[in-house]
């Protein structure tokens, strides 16, 4: 039942047709007793400074940010964590006690938590393919959890080359740069992450050749939960994930943001589960 005291969150972005966390913030709100609702707020981008403005008037408890607002948001906030300072990029907004409106980014412990939460080898070769916003989150994260050698590869080699850059810069780390053509000649072990839209249609593949050497493959799409390089994971019996879990704890950490605590991963994954079954 909404009510005058009802906490009222949502999404921007555009478009949100794709978007699922309407359903896991709702339904986690409910589980657990929290006053609160969530809505989708798509804007177009053409109108995004008004239409923002006029949102840091309306009595809103917070909100998450998506493509393409992610780095386009810091303008109209008053300050950002050090996390989304660091990758330019927010994901989360909340405000302080002095109702200022503040930044934050849970992409990057989101998909931290995931890394540590399989365990997987520090190492071996980390093959990482795209270098949009969401791999900048994931450089930062494995970097964090030890890799010790990281290759990076793009179909546009000068936006691969800036973020290797940019990593160098900031944490002192090399990142290897390939070219997208030579991706598949990596002949050691590796763990291959793809970052890029290449799957989202259910046809596209940015992997062309054998996965003979990969030791575990991790595609950041979630929908269709098995894209064409996880189903030739699947047929070489090579351990594989979707971004299922990344979505799932990136929406928990921020609630950390919003209601100061974590929030239930486990309902969020069930109702997650759920809604893509039905798509």
């Amino acid at each position: 039942m909404i009510s005058s005291s009802t906490k009222l969150l949502g999404l921007i972005g555009y478009p949100l047709g794709h978007s699922i966390s309407f359903y896991i913030h709702n339904a986690s709100f409910q589980a657990s007793g929290i006053d609160a609702i969530y809505l989708n707020v798509p804007i177009l981008p053409e109108n995004f400074n008004q239409a923002f403005l006029g949102l840091k008037y309306l009595p809103i408890w917070g909100l998450n940010v998506t493509v393409p607002f992610k780095e386009k948001v810091i303008e109209f906030l008053d300050d950002l964590s050090p996390t989304s300072k660091m990758l330019g990029a927010v994901n989360t907004i909340y405000r302080d006690k002095s109702n200022r409106w503040l930044g934050d980014n849970t992409d990057l412990p989101g998909f931290l938590y995931t890394l540590r939460e399989l365990n997987l080898p520090q190492d071996v070769i980390y093959l990482v393919l795209g270098a949009g916003g969401a791999c900048r989150a994931v450089l930062y994260a494995l970097v964090e959890y030890g890799v010790r050698e990281i290759f990076l590869t793009n179909r546009t080699y000068e936006r691969a080359e800036k973020l290797a850059e940019e990593i160098l810069n900031n944490k002192g780390i090399v990142i290897k740069l390939l070219p997208w053509e030579e991706k598949e000649k990596v002949r050691d072990k590796f763990v291959l992450i793809n970052t890029t839209s290449l799957g989202l249609d259910s046809k596209s593949n940015p992997w062309d050749s054998s996965l003979d050497k990969a030791v575990f493959v991790y595609d950041l799409i979630y929908n269709p939960p098995l894209t064409p390089l996880l189903m030739m994971a699947k047929e070489n019996n090579i351990p594989y994930k979707n971004g299922l879990d990344m979505l799932i704890y990136q929406a928990a950490f921020s609630w950390k943001r919003w209601f100061g605590f974590m929030g239930p991963v486990n309902i969020m994954k069930e109702e997650a589960e759920k809604i893509i079954c039905a798509f």
